[in-house]
């Protein structure tokens, strides 16, 4: 999944392929930072409604 944009690009299932473009924003992605983004944002997105508990 593209972190810019959401595009989700079937062809990353390839795990030889390292670098890749999206097609829908056109921003260049290097697999293991892109994936570090998106698992970024999804943790930020599971946690911000648990600020105030504890």
């Amino acid at each position: 999944m593209c972190s810019h944009c959401g595009h989700q690009n079937p062809d990353v299932k390839n795990l030889a392929l390292r670098a890749w473009t999206c097609g829908i924003c056109q921003c260049h992605h290097q697999r293991d930072r892109n994936a570090s983004r998106n698992l970024r944002k999804e943790a930020l997105r599971i946690t911000a409604g648990t600020a105030g508990l504890a």
